[in-house]
């Protein structure tokens, strides 16, 4: 027999809300309201959350279990709140590193403000996890002074208090800033697609000649299936989390074409390795190099077989340069715009690369645009699909159990 727990899973899977059918009938029954336009705010709240929050209304039979199995029935890394049909209980948890507890603070802390208000509830919280997500302390947002580093998001107290029109406002904002950022890293995704456009040309395969071995006619229509979906990704992105699956197609499609060069000219198919660091349009790398960021420590990086040669005779690495306010810089210095770019050519070996660089802190400090995925490891793989590109790990979730506590104010954690 399904579980309350396995049903939500499933549907967490697809929708960032979920509210159990027996959950509606308690929900109603307690004289509580979480109708269908509060349920599209809030779905809309989820949707424009930089870290992956997952919510549950679940009904009082719920309430032997935890956010931890919801977490582990649904499969996927993130945060997770589960909210009973008293209004009152709810349990969260997370596998995204936070501090111990900090997370079941923030929802205890959300429940006591909403004055039983389902919506405020989830508002707060996910204001509050993105807070912890970014290396806070699990606040609500207060910075909405404009020219003070801040994002420019309005308070959430704000928005509550402003009804639909402050959630509007929120979201434009959010939206624009989104814009801003995905502009930015449009010119070096253009170039990159370009630059493998030129190497599809260069090899120039008449795939249907015999000369050709099968096995390279088929890397060769693979990577140029490749390059057309990464173009037309490119063109649906809407922010730059949408950029990861363009850099992995290009990634991908690049291993393709150097193991076509190596069955043409009857040499070894290379290894499938991480693309070089200094500019992954290098293609795969050769061989791992000691590099040292400026200001930073010693680091083993993989790199191509000309940055090697180059480091070895004391010159500096053909570094892959990108335009940051009108001016060319490393990527590694480019900022948390170029997170998620960055991530579809290095997956998981990138924070530990970038450790120590302005891109690596802001990987350190929360899941840019959800570049990283702390997979600790490269798959090399590519799947086309959605642009979530979160996987779960299998880690365990820290999470508290269910809190009926008195509505106490923000406890200052």
């Amino acid at each position: 027999m399904t579980t309350v727990f396995e049903q939500a899973g499933t549907a967490l899977r697809s929708d960032r809300l979920y509210v159990h059918p027996d959950a509606e009938t308690e929900l109603e029954r307690n004289g509580i309201e979480f109708d269908a336009d509060a349920r599209a705010e809030v779905r809309a709240v989820l949707a424009d959350a930089d870290t992956p929050v997952r919510v549950a209304i679940l009904p009082e039979s719920a309430r032997s279990g935890s956010a931890a199995d919801l977490g582990n029935a649904t499969g996927q890394d993130g945060s997770y709140l589960i909210v009973l049909s008293d209004g009152v209980s709810v349990s969260a948890a997370e596998n995204m590193g936070f501090p111990r507890g900090a997370l079941q603070r923030a929802a205890q802390t959300a429940r006591g403000n909403s004055d039983g208000d389902i919506e405020a509830l989830i508002v707060e919280f996910v204001d509050r996890a993105e807070d912890l997500a970014a290396g806070g302390t699990g606040a609500a947002s207060d910075n909405g002074a404009e020219g003070s580093g801040s994002s420019g998001y309005l308070p959430l107290g704000i928005l509550l208090a402003a009804g639909g029109g402050g959630f509007l406002i929120y979201r434009r904002r959010k939206r624009q800033q989104e814009i801003a950022d995905l502009n930015q890293v449009r010119g070096a995704l253009d170039e990159d697609i370009t630059a493998y456009g030129e190497e599809l040309a260069a090899l120039d395969l008449d795939v249907r000649s015999d000369a050709v071995p099968a096995e390279a006619q088929e890397e060769y229509a693979r990577a140029l299936d490749l390059y057309e979906h990464a173009k037309s990704a490119a063109g649906r992105a809407e922010q730059p989390g949408h950029l990861r699956p363009v850099t992995a197609a290009l990634e991908q499609g690049r291993w393709l074409l150097a193991c076509v060069r190596a069955r043409v000219n009857g040499e070894p198919v290379p290894e499938r390795r991480p693309p070089c660091f200094f500019d992954p349009r290098h293609g795969p790398a050769a061989a791992e190099v000691t590099w040292t960021p400026a200001g930073g420590v010693p680091r083993e990086v993989p790199a191509c077989q000309a940055d090697v040669v180059r480091l070895q005779e004391g010159q500096d690495p053909d570094s892959r340069m990108v335009t940051v306010d009108g001016e060319r810089r490393p990527y590694w210095e480019a900022g948390p715009a170029y997170s998620a770019w960055a991530a579809g050519y290095y997956g998981g070996f990138l924070p530990a690369m970038l450790w120590g660089t302005m891109l690596g802190s802001a990987l350190a400090s929360g899941p840019a645009y959800g570049g990283y995925d702390g997979a600790g490891g490269y798959d090399g793989g590519f799947d086309g699909g959605g642009f979530d590109s979160g996987g779960f790990d299998g880690g365990g979730f820290d999470g508290g159990g269910f809190d009926m506590g008195g509505f106490g104010g923000f406890d200052g954690f």
